[in-house]
C-alpha cells in the first residue's frame, strides 16, 4: 500500500492546530468590537444638548401647555404633542401616536412649569444632572 494519500496523523494535527489559532482570536476580536462601541457612544452631556436643542425648537410657539410630574402636552401647528415617562426613557408621541425615544435612559425626571415657559431637569446613573427652562414666546 505504498505510493498511496491519505489523512494522517500529520494533517490532523496540522488542522487542530489552525484551528486552535483562529479560535484563540476569537475573544481579542470581541474585546476589540465591545471597545469601539463604548467609544462610539454619544456622551451624556452630548445626549442631553441634542434633547435641549430639538426641545427647543419645537416649544417655540407652543399653545395650550399642561404640565403633570410625568408629562409635558401642548399644541403647536394643530398637533398635539406629548412628552412623557416611559419606564427609564423620555418618550414623544405627537397626536396620541408614535413611540420616538428621546431622552434616556435616566433616573429620575422632573418637569414643572413657570412663567410662559417650563423647567425640565433629568438625573441620569452616576448623579450626573442636567436641567433647562424652555419658554414659548407664542402670542
Amino acid at each position: 500500500m505504498r505510493g498511496q494519500n491519505g489523512y494522517t496523523l500529520l494533517h490532523a494535527v496540522f488542522t487542530l492546530s489552525i484551528f486552535l489559532l483562529a479560535a484563540a482570536c476569537v475573544p481579542v476580536i470581541m474585546n476589540g468590537v465591545l471597545f469601539v462601541e463604548d467609544e462610539l457612544a454619544p456622551s451624556k452631556e452630548y445626549e442631553w444638548n441634542l434633547f435641549s436643542q430639538q426641545f427647543r425648537q419645537e416649544f417655540r410657539g407652543a399653545e395650550n401647555i399642561k404640565v403633570t410630574d410625568t408629562s409635558i402636552t401642548f399644541t403647536k401647528s394643530g398637533e398635539e404633542i406629548l412628552y412623557e415617562r416611559y419606564g427609564d426613557f423620555l418618550r414623544r408621541r405627537v397626536n396620541k401616536r408614535g413611540h420616538e425615544l428621546v431622552l434616556g435612559p435616566v433616573q429620575e425626571t422632573k418637569l414643572s412649569s413657570h412663567a410662559n415657559g417650563i423647567e425640565i431637569a433629568v438625573v441620569y446613573e452616576g448623579e450626573l444632572q442636567w436641567t433647562g427652562r424652555f419658554f414659548t414666546y407664542a402670542k
